[in-house]
């Protein structure tokens, strides 16, 4: 099997799933190029870590400074 056909295999699980098979029907070129984009792996700049810049915390009690 080829890349390209289960690219398109994926693409229309996906669509099914996410009950966008119509808009596959109308628009195939713009979905597929969507689900291309959205399938790439997230990837950060070389060097660089996620602990690098930990995520804020949010805490609900008002802590008055004494």
């Amino acid at each position: 099997m080829s890349d390209a056909s289960k690219t398109s295999d994926i693409v229309r699980l996906i669509a099914e799933q996410q009950g966008i098979t119509r808009a596959l029907e109308l628009f195939p070129d713009s979905v597929k190029a969507g689900a291309e984009r959205g399938l790439k792996p997230v990837t950060l700049p070389p060097g660089t870590s996620p602990r690098i810049h930990p995520s804020n915390v949010f805490v609900p009690v008002r802590r008055d400074p004494k």
